[in-house]
């Protein structure tokens, strides 16, 4: 009974042990709730917790709709801005236009290179061309994300990991971050 609870709390320690190295390496990420909703419904708002990997980005560039993960530094303001070297904050976005896409925001709907993106309804914004090495990321909560209409494009370097699965709250786990349509669900109080 004694060797097997050591090798219970060996094989527990090895496992722990192994997603910090993971972690910490950025290769896999966990990344907790951001308290803006940028995400919901795909992420559950407030509470909503995903897993992130950090190796397709260091093979790859990100593509139009991923989910990925960017590095956040918070201002003396209060004011949230992506940065490389910051640790912060973790943002989660999507991807809605690549280097040299030009990305509008009219009629209630997100235009990329005059097709539409999603369905997902969208106050006007002005017409962009997005600039080399440099991404323009959106919540799909449109109404109330912090997002690229806030703090312009976001350098690529700023960008770390993509985001796979919610694993958080349990009855929301899922592998499908697709974004939903219609209205987003705007503000939501997470106190």
């Amino acid at each position: 009974m004694l060797r097997w609870i050591i090798r219970a709390l060996a094989i527990l320690v090895f496992v722990v042990a192994g997603l910090v190295v993971l972690a910490f390496a950025e290769i896999l990420v966990p990344v907790g709730p951001d308290h803006t909703s940028s995400m919901a419904n795909t992420i559950p708002g407030c509470k909503g917790r995903v897993l992130a990997e950090g190796v397709t980005y260091r093979i790859r560039d990100p593509r139009e709709n991923e989910v990925v993960v960017v590095h956040a530094a918070v201002t003396d303001q209060g004011k949230v801005v992506p940065d490389k070297d910051a640790r912060d904050r973790e943002l989660v976005l999507r991807v809605a236009a690549v280097p040299g896409d030009t990305i509008e925001g009219r009629a209630g709907t997100v235009f990329v290179n005059d097709e539409k993106l999603d369905s997902i309804t969208t106050k006007p914004f002005p017409k962009r061309t997005v600039p080399n090495g440099q991404y323009y990321l959106l919540g799909d909560n449109r109404s109330a994300a912090l997002d690229s209409r806030t703090f312009g494009t976001v350098l690529r370097n700023a960008i770390f990991a993509k985001a796979f699965a919610v694993y958080w709250p349990l009855r929301d786990i899922t592998f499908s971050l697709t974004p939903g349509s219609g209205a987003p669900p705007g503000p939501i109080d997470c106190g």
